[in-house]
């Protein structure tokens, strides 16, 4: 089975000064839309994670370092795949390693606008 849990942040950055990254190079900010996916079989407990635990790691690893935040500080070239890769490498061990089942991460999700997101799955 599939669960998913949605996130929002608000973050600024700005792509170089090339002309295939058009207005993108100069500094402007998006409400990102993060969405992760897990992978696996309905527990005891009758889920595959507890959303307050996958809602904790995502919350630590990723939204209080992230919201709020000048993305270039972080992240070399901050588009949205990488940005995404960024995320994968805070949040997969942990997610994988949850003890109440054996998950895996299925997909990373993240919408730059309303109509243009990235996707990074496994």
């Amino acid at each position: 089975m599939i669960i998913s849990k949605q996130f929002e942040f608000e973050a600024a950055h700005k792509l170089p000064d090339i002309e295939c990254y058009g207005k993108c190079s100069q500094m402007h900010g998006h409400t990102y839309k993060l969405i992760i996916e897990i992978d696996g079989a309905v527990n005891q407990f009758g889920w595959v994670v507890n959303f307050k635990t996958l809602k904790a790691i995502v919350i630590d690893k990723v939204i209080n370092i992230l919201d709020h935040s000048y993305l270039n500080e972080l992240i070399e070239l901050p588009t949205a795949e990488n940005i995404i890769l960024w995320i994968d490498k805070q949040v997969k061990n942990d997610i994988e390693s949850i003890q109440e089942n054996i998950v895996k991460l299925k997909s990373i999700t993240l919408y730059e606008t309303s109509i243009s997101y990235a996707k990074l799955t496994y």
